[in-house]
């Protein structure tokens, strides 16, 4: 701890700093305030002894530009005064003091009262050094929620929600949902509807939106049953979603003429098909398992097919419903919500949650709710497929090599990607292709080169060294390179990755530990689920994938 000596008398001077010494402290001393000012940032005291009765800048005036010198760190501010006066012990305090020690004084009374105001400022340092590191941490997650929130708009930016028929209503009980509402048209007029409910709620459960979505939309362009829709989600999702994890859902087919309805639901609650004089014509309950459980032999994809017209409607709702919680910790529950929709003819979607909301009063959602009604209307609605890239699409290579100075000072994948999503090729999923390299760049600076250990993760305090270590370790970095190349086949409409960093490697069961599900497997975990042939190499030096467009 260094102690700063502001006093005008040198005896005073040498007094003290001959104390502190023996005391164990390191002593600067200035002869005045301005003394003390222009020194004060190179000498970095942790506590001031401070005389009042100086020439030019008194200790009063001065004590309050010392407090704002040291910032958002606790500076304690002892005044040593021969005054007794109680209006000057008074005023010392109120200038921004912490303490005073009248003269002549105890050397004991000095030694305690230093080491007391020793703790206080240790505090303060380590509250600081917290605050500075949550407040990067928090960043970086901001930044990456609004790098999740840019793919998920893109990757739902097809979403028919607008649909004149339909009404939607989805609330997240965090930032992100769990919970998600597709609707697409076919080819032949035909509509799909899906509702899904992943396991959870909040980041980690929305991830499996964007394959599952992917693989919605490209099936609806193709006009393709309910049932090879389902199967597909099922073996895509089976293969992402970690054990604990799977995705209830109800996928339906209305017809152009809007008189035929095919549905599958796996494990979400039951589905109403009603009409308008509020009668529960059909129930479409929960038939299958969940998405994401089952593997393909046991998968069991048979749809069920009703007849409906335009006088039905079709209500689908989440768990989140029917499990909501009021203040007294009652559940809204199924019965409730059926007599609710049957209370009154062509019941609005805004009186059902009108109805939710005043029975869930402030009490905080513990759940995402969710809620669609579909009118088995004539669809009306004229199908149009992706637009596909104009003109003749060019295969290419490239290789980028980045060093030191770059990884220090650049966003090289930000870089990249400005150059790469002007190809048209690549531009429609430019968001999901910044992802994927992030996630690998990432982990070859992180692992590869900082040796960064991805279990200290693990808890809360975890996070934070992890991220001081990695701003620590990258600033005293001197020597490495990251080499991301890429090669683009329009023929195929693959994007083949290769991403080497030049490291020590990593072991084979570090990989293995990065990819299983923890607090900080996730990103490894969704590289997987969107690529095909992912594997390691080298070590662990590289790791390759392809991603088909």
């Amino acid at each position: 701890m260094r102690v700063l000596i502001v006093d005008d008398q040198p005896a005073n001077r040498l007094l003290l700093a001959s104390l502190l010494n023996d005391f164990g402290y390191d002593v600067v001393l200035a002869a005045d305030g301005h003394d003390a000012l222009n020194n004060f940032s190179e000498w970095a005291p942790d506590i001031v002894l401070l005389d009042i009765m100086m020439p030019g800048i008194t200790g009063y005036e001065l004590a309050p530009k010392l407090k704002e010198l040291a910032g958002t760190v606790h500076l304690p501010i002892i005044f040593i005064t021969a005054l007794d006066e109680q209006e000057s012990l008074l005023r010392c305090l109120s200038v921004g003091g912490d303490d005073f020690l009248p003269v002549p004084f105890e050397p004991v009374v000095l030694q305690a009262k230093l080491r007391a105001h020793q703790r206080v400022r240790e505090l303060s340092q380590s509250v600081h050094e917290k605050n500075r590191s949550l407040a990067w941490h928090s960043a970086r997650i901001d930044r990456e929620h609004r790098i999740v929130e840019h793919i998920f708009r893109n990757a739902l930016s097809r979403n028919y929600l607008d649909y004149e028929h339909i009404e939607t209503h989805l609330i997240p009980a965090s930032m992100f949902s769990g919970d998600l509402c597709l609707v697409a048209a076919g080819p032949l007029g035909n509509l799909y509807v899906l509702l899904g409910d992943f396991t959870g709620h909040g980041l980690a459960p929305a991830t499996g939106a964007l394959p599952l979505s992917q693989a919605f939309f490209t099936m609806a362009d193709r006009g393709v049953s309910v049932a090879e829709m389902v199967t597909e989600f099922n073996q895509r999702l089976l293969q992402l979603l970690p054990d604990d994890m799977f995705c209830a859902a109800i996928m339906l087919e209305i017809s152009a003429s809007g008189e035929r309805l095919t549905y599958w639901n796996g494990g979400m609650p039951t589905a109403f098909l009603i009409n308008d004089d509020g009668e529960i014509c059909e129930r479409l309950p929960a038939q299958h398992m969940a998405l994401g459980i089952l593997p393909g032999d046991d998968f069991d994809s048979r749809v069920t097919t009703h007849n409906c017209h335009s006088q039905q409607r079709i209500v689908l709702h989440s768990d989140g419903v029917t499990e909501l919680r009021n203040q007294q910790q009652q559940i809204f529950g199924e019965q409730r919500f059926e007599d609710l929709l049957t209370s009154q003819g062509r019941i609005k979607l805004s009186q059902v949650v009108a109805e939710l909301e005043a029975f869930r009063g402030n009490k905080e959602l513990e759940d995402d709710v969710s809620l669609a009604i579909l009118r088995c209307k004539p669809t009306a609605v004229k199908h149009e497929p992706a637009v596909a890239e104009a003109g003749v699409r060019l295969p290419f290579e490239l290789k980028v090599t980045i060093g030191v100075h770059e990884m220090k000072h650049a966003e090289p994948v930000t870089i990249l990607m400005s150059s790469l999503s002007q190809l048209p090729a690549l531009k429609s999923q430019r968001g999901t292709i910044f992802m994927l390299l992030s996630e690998a760049y990432n982990n070859a600076l992180e692992h590869g080169l900082l040796g960064l250990d991805s279990g200290l993760k693990d808890d809360p305090q975890g996070f934070e060294t992890y991220y001081q270590q990695r701003t620590s370790r990258l600033d005293d970095l001197t020597d490495g390179q990251i080499t991301i190349k890429l090669k683009f086949d329009p023929t195929e409409r693959l994007v083949q990755v290769k991403v080497s960093d030049s490291g020590a490697g990593v072991s084979t069961l570090s990989q293995k530990d990065m990819q299983e599900e923890r607090p900080h497997g996730r990103g490894l975990a969704l590289l997987s689920g969107l690529t095909e042939n992912l594997e390691w190499l080298d070590n662990g030096r590289t790791v390759q994938f392809d991603f088909r467009l």
